[in-house]
């Protein structure tokens, strides 16, 4: 179903290079087929088809993503058993089934990985990342993430509710925009729940040569100081055996790799 992401990640950045990776987990996949959501974010929504769910859903109907080659799209897909049958979450998506991926990369049984590759950007990207977080991040630790980071952007934690607000999604998808425009070749880390994959496709299309990444809540210990999920505290407590990020400490360089 599925096809690796085969470039080294991260490797080197090029002018005519760029990636984007957007994880559709249960949230995201309840928004699309309107289904009831109650979240540990300070957040719900009722059942029924929201104005995010069907900007999402445009997203992934977007036409085949140009630049493919050098800048691809990647598509992580979680499993819908009690939501959708799968073969309907699979017909939303328009982009090609190579550039499919599994959603919980980052989570879980690979979150161990993970910390050690958020370390490897803080340390080979420094002052080249932008990060875009929710807006309860404490100002102390704002402060120590911009040591090493080269902007932050700041959304609700709530923002699915205000996405209905037409002002507010105009102005939410501007500030992306603006950013993927004025930086090139930058890493861009997002963790703002079902926000970051209309925005990620936003900053994509004006500019595919930077990296966009939805880390979501594997990103909220670097970011928080604070445990958000229960992965976090034991990464054992679901084992995703799909696929799993494995650190070369010669090359310095992260692979994801099946285990069956």
């Amino acid at each position: 179903m599925a096809a690796l992401i085969s470039r080294p990640y991260p490797d080197s950045m090029n002018n005519n290079s760029g990636l984007a990776f957007v994880r559709l987990g249960d949230g995201e996949t309840k928004l699309l087929f309107g289904r009831l959501i109650k979240t540990i974010d300070q957040w719900s929504m009722p059942r029924g088809q929201s104005t995010l769910g069907k900007d999402l859903r445009k997203v992934l109907h977007y036409p085949k993503y140009q630049y493919n080659t050098f800048s691809p799209f990647y598509y992580g897909i979680y499993d819908t058993k009690g939501i959708c049958p799968f073969h309907e979450l699979l017909s939303t998506i328009y982009q090609h089934p190579k550039y499919s991926t599994y959603a919980n990369l980052f989570v879980n049984s690979n979150y161990p990985s993970t910390k050690l590759l958020h370390q490897s950007f803080i340390r080979d990207y420094r002052k080249k990342i932008i990060l875009i977080i929710n807006n309860e991040t404490s100002s102390q630790k704002l402060t120590a993430l911009n040591a090493w980071t080269c902007e932050i952007l700041l959304y609700p934690n709530n923002g699915p509710l205000f996405w209905e607000n037409d002002k507010f999604r105009k102005q939410a998808i501007g500030k992306i925009v603006d950013a993927a425009k004025r930086y090139r070749n930058r890493l861009f880390l997002f963790s703002i729940g079902a926000l970051s994959k209309v925005l990620i496709h936003h900053a994509w299309l004006e500019n595919p040569y930077n990296r966009y990444i939805d880390f979501d809540s594997a990103l909220d210990q670097m970011t928080k100081s604070r445990v958000t999920r229960p992965y976090q505290s034991n990464a054992e407590l679901n084992y995703d055996p799909s696929y799993v990020i494995k650190f070369d400490t010669n090359k310095h360089l992260f692979r994801v790799s099946s285990v069956d």
